[in-house]
């Protein structure tokens, strides 16, 4: 699908026809999304740009990151979507400033792209060329990012809540907190991808206005926040994770106990069972008519003894 925006006196149209497009002058942007190599081909032919391949755009080197020539400027970044097998996947996108027009070129459904398509529509003069386009799907994307990691964070929160000493603990639990530590991974390393090509964008030399520059340093402040929230989150996942670990150590251990008291109750009737069962024929206890009843006694008093020193040491 291919999207072009271009501006007119009065508004900012939509054109989706690539083949009867010619007017090439006042267009903003120029949308690719899930394209065929027909409309590859034919938006390059149209506009003389070249568009990189899947591979170039997932290279993590800085020099594919971010490539700024005399007439064109190119980024690519990664961006995180919704899956149904998984929760979230990284989909690249690269950008392409030529002049004044914003190329760019996605294989997917992204949110921040329908976030801008919505602000072209309701505020023209907001975007008068395609730097300012650019810099907006980065603010939006930024925002939706902040987003993600404030509901991670409420969830972490909901998860926190169930731990305690009566908490049900199974496997679950641990591979919950383990999915919440790859997803946080996983938008951290996105937040830190735009960090370094927005950084470049700065340093950049004569593509952005100082209005749009300032608007830059904000974005990148924005992202240091987001990098030291999710550094937050990792440490509460690690917090999370020892202290589930150390609650099944505490239920292995209070399992254990029980055990051990048990064999150690029943440790001295034992040992009186034994002496009696003796086969000695010099043993008093053998023929006296309360034996029987005297060496009950004698393990039920072991027994209840044993408990009684356990209670007074505290082991109980």
């Amino acid at each position: 699908m291919i999207r072009i925006f271009q501006q007119d006196e009065t508004a900012v149209r939509k054109i989706r026809d690539i083949d009867s497009f010619s007017d090439t002058e006042r267009t903003l942007w120029v949308d690719l999304q899930n394209p065929t190599s027909a409309e590859i081909k034919s938006v390059e032919e149209k506009f003389d740009v070249d568009f990189l391949s899947q591979q170039e755009q997932l290279e993590i080197e800085s020099s594919s990151r971010y490539i700024e020539e005399d007439d064109l400027m190119i980024a690519n970044s990664n961006f995180l979507v919704p899956d149904q097998e998984q929760r979230y996947v990284t989909v690249p996108v690269s950008f392409i400033l030529k002049d004044d027009t914003l190329f760019t070129y996605r294989n997917a459904d992204l949110k921040s792209f329908a976030d801008t398509v919505k602000r072209i529509k309701s505020r023209r003069a907001v975007f008068s060329d395609g730097a300012q386009i650019l810099i907006y799907i980065f603010e939006s994307r930024i925002d939706y990012d902040a987003d993600l990691i404030e509901m991670v964070s409420g969830e972490i929160k909901a998860i926190n809540r169930l731990l305690d000493l009566d908490a049900t603990l199974d496997r679950e639990m641990l591979l919950n907190i383990n999915d919440y530590q790859e997803l946080t991974m996983s938008i951290r390393e996105n937040v830190v991808d735009k960090q370094r090509v927005i950084s470049s964008m700065i340093r950049s030399d004569g593509w952005f206005s100082e209005a749009e520059q300032q608007r830059l340093r904000t974005l990148i402040k924005d992202i240091n926040s987001l990098i030291d929230h999710t550094n937050f989150i990792f440490e509460r996942l690690e917090f999370l994770q020892n202290t589930y670990l150390g609650l099944i150590d505490l239920e292995q251990n209070r399992v254990v106990k029980i055990f051990t008291v048990v064999s150690l109750v029943f440790l001295p009737p034992t040992l009186l069972a034994s002496m009696w069962g003796m086969n000695f024929d010099n043993m008093p206890e053998i023929h006296w008519k309360y034996g029987y009843v005297f060496a009950l006694a004698m393990m039920v008093f072991s027994s209840a003894l044993t408990v009684w020193i356990f209670r007074r040491k505290n082991w109980l």
